[in-house]
């Protein structure tokens, strides 16, 4: 319940949240930053939550508070509009391609 972003999970050269988390924002930052128009980034559910924490804005500390899930194969549609440059999550998770 204390210092969720820098525990200690006692694995010899395990990062911390913060530190992963550090480095997905870093990722984001040279995503978003890319003249690309589409592009996909290919992750795991845990990181995900830091992707989706970066895209939003969302401060580290903050970011170690929450968790976003995700199956396999799952997709997530994110999106900035071109006119007042918002971020949405448009969908999260979809799996409908599957069935």
């Amino acid at each position: 319940m204390g210092n969720r972003l820098d525990h200690d999970v006692g694995i010899p050269g395990a990062e911390t949240r913060r530190q992963f988390a550090a480095r997905i924002s870093r990722a984001m930052e040279r995503i978003l930053t890319s003249p690309c128009p589409y592009q996909v980034v290919v992750t795991h559910g845990f990181a995900l939550t830091f992707v989706i924490a970066a895209w939003i804005g969302m401060p580290l500390e903050a970011a170690g508070r929450i968790a976003v899930t995700a199956a396999s194969g799952g997709i997530t549609h994110l999106h900035q509009d071109d006119r007042f440059h918002n971020r949405a999550i448009v969908t999260l998770n979809d799996m409908s391609h599957l069935d």
